[in-house]
């Protein structure tokens, strides 16, 4: 998913005790702001100086409870920024 809306929030839910947000880091990409269950976990800067990175581990958290959570992922702004995939692990 690709947003350039400071604002947009994309949310799924997922089952799990991992997860791992996948991202490109690029010149001019802007932040994102992770939310685990509703509690801001993480903001995160996806820009880089130089060439771009694609499919990078930006954001991953360990030992939630097992069982359904949910993610959400918020553009904070300042440039476009995109999320290649999810990773979850029970």
């Amino acid at each position: 998913t690709i947003s350039d809306t400071p604002g947009d929030v994309w949310t799924s839910s997922f089952t799990g005790k991992t997860i791992s947000v996948i991202a490109p880091k690029e010149k001019g990409a802007g932040r994102i702001e992770i939310k685990i269950d509703g509690t801001t976990r993480a903001t995160v800067d996806l820009s880089v100086k130089g060439v771009r990175k694609p499919q990078q581990v930006v954001y991953e958290i360990k030992g939630l409870n097992a069982g359904k959570h949910s993610i959400s992922i918020i553009n904070r702004g300042s440039g476009k920024v995109a999320v290649d995939a999810l990773i979850t692990q029970q």
